[in-house]
């Protein structure tokens, strides 16, 4: 009795999109780098340190607020200090030793980009907004470093390989995808909607519903493309940036920053 096989063979997958033999050469057989260390102790340290915090706040487990000489020391400060030094010995020393010594520098530096970018909101706003609305802007900068750290991890490399080894099928499916997430990520930076763009920048279908939903009301896409309606809607919809400009260089409608 012949048989009909339900799926592709997977040849048929290998061939259209040769993203394992890809990952085996460029990721798993070349171990953990730079990048990639340096990926997983910003995440892991942000992780760490959000869940520190919580507690703190809840006056749960060991954890305290730390004073120097009576003054509250933030935890971006040692982020600050963490950065300056391991930026300032990898672009001073020429030095790269192999193995787990290697990845010193970069620890450091994820590690403090960590501390540092968990505490984004208070260097914006210059005061301490780490648990109000503002804060949530510190949130919006560690998406934004992750997505851009976790591109720079996979590495241009291994989707050229891709790209290389794929048949036409898979090149054109490939195109497409890249053609799309470049477009909506685009569209999504216009409208304020930062996280949007930076994961779209790889997953252009969840770059596409930022895209379609309306931009922040301080965006560049609202204050050239939205009429007076428009502008009512996106006013309504995002309350918080009559007060809170997403980022530095952005005034609110009406008034300067914050106001």
């Amino acid at each position: 009795m012949p048989e009909f096989p339900l799926l592709p063979a997977a040849d048929l997958w290998s061939e259209t999109f040769p993203m394992v033999d890809a990952f085996q050469e460029r990721i798993r057989d070349s171990g953990i780098g730079t990048i990639q260390m340096t990926l997983i102790a910003f995440l892991v340290t942000f992780l760490i340190t959000r869940l520190i915090t919580h507690m703190i706040k809840a006056g749960k487990g060991p954890f305290g607020d730390i004073s120097v000489g009576g003054t509250h020391m933030h935890h971006l400060v040692p982020g600050i200090f963490l950065m300056l030094i391991s930026g300032t010995i990898g672009i001073a020393v020429d030095w790269q030793p192999p193995g787990v010594a290697g990845l010193i520098i970069p620890t450091m530096f994820g590690i403090g980009a960590a501390l540092t970018l968990d505490e984004f909101a208070l260097w914006l706003h210059l005061r301490d907004v780490y648990w109000s609305e503002e804060g949530r802007r510190s949130v919006d900068a560690v998406i934004v470093l992750a997505s851009v750290l976790a591109i720079l991890a996979l590495g241009i490399p291994f989707w050229k390989d891709v790209w290389a080894d794929a048949n036409i099928t898979g090149s054109w499916i490939l195109a497409g995808w890249h053609v799309l997430c470049a477009v909506f990520a685009v569209v999504c930076f216009l409208k304020g909607k930062w996280i949007f763009a930076a994961i779209g920048l790889l997953l252009w279908p969840f770059s596409a519903v930022g895209a379609l939903r309306l931009a922040r009301p301080n965006s560049l896409w609202a204050r050239r493309l939205y009429d007076a309606p428009k502008e009512a809607r996106t006013m309504a919809r995002y309350p918080e940036d009559r007060r809170i400009p997403m980022w530095f260089w952005q005034h609110t409608r009406g008034g300067g920053p914050g106001k």
